[in-house]
C-alpha cells in the first residue's frame, strides 16, 4: 500500500473514530496486513484526556491543536498488549504494562492546576480537574529530557493523569482486562 493509500486511509479512519493520526494510521496498517494474511496480536485502545472547557476559547483550541499537539482529540493515552503510551503536548511517555504496579481512581487535590507537572518521580498530566487516574509504576520510567522536565532526564514512579474515561482505562489495565 503506497503513503498516499495509507494517508488517506488513517484519514478517512481519524474522522469516523476520532483518533489522532498516528493511531489512526497504525490500526490502517495493521488492517492492511492483517488482509495479506499477517494479523496484528491487538487492537490499542485510545482513552482521551479529559479538558475543562472553562477558559478555552476558539483560539486556543486551535493553537494547542495545530501548533503544540494538544487538547482535546489529541493528547490521550494509547495502550497495547504490551505498552502504555502517555501523550500530552511535548510529554511522551511510554510504560511497560508489566511496570504498572496498581491502577486506582486518583484523590490528588489539583485546585485548578492543568498540563504537565512533576519531579521526584511524581508526575501530572491533565486537562481538568475531572477523572484523575493514578499509576504506580515500578520499577520507574524515565522520561527524556524537554521542556516539561526542565531539559533533564527526570523519573517517573507515580503517573496521575486525566481522563474522560477513566473506568474504562482501569479495566483496561487490571490484570484480566486485556486489550
Amino acid at each position: 500500500m503506497s503513503h498516499d493509500k495509507i494517508s488517506a486511509a488513517a484519514r478517512k479512519r481519524m474522522a469516523q473514530t476520532g483518533e489522532p493520526y498516528a493511531a489512526a494510521r497504525r490500526a490502517v496498517i495493521r488492517e492492511h496486513q492483517a488482509a495479506g494474511g499477517q494479523i496484528p496480536p491487538s487492537d490499542p485502545q485510545w482513552f482521551a484526556i479529559s479538558y475543562s472547557q472553562a477558559g478555552l476559547d476558539k483560539m486556543t483550541a486551535w493553537m494547542d491543536t495545530l501548533l503544540f499537539r494538544t487538547g482535546p482529540g489529541v493528547s490521550g493515552v494509547e495502550i497495547d498488549a504490551d505498552e502504555i503510551r502517555v501523550r500530552m503536548s511535548s510529554f511522551k511517555l511510554d510504560v511497560p504494562r508489566g511496570s504498572v504496579r496498581s491502577v486506582k481512581r486518583s484523590d490528588a487535590r489539583v485546585r485548578g492546576t492543568t498540563g504537565v507537572h512533576g519531579g521526584r518521580g511524581r508526575w501530572l498530566v491533565n486537562g481538568s480537574t475531572d477523572g484523575l487516574v493514578e499509576l504506580a509504576i515500578e520499577p520507574p520510567c524515565y522520561l527524556a529530557p524537554g521542556i516539561d522536565t526542565l531539559f533533564r532526564r527526570q523519573k517517573v514512579n507515580l503517573l496521575t493523569v486525566s481522563l474522560v474515561d477513566p473506568d474504562g482505562l482501569i479495566a483496561a489495565l487490571e490484570p484480566d482486562g486485556h486489550t
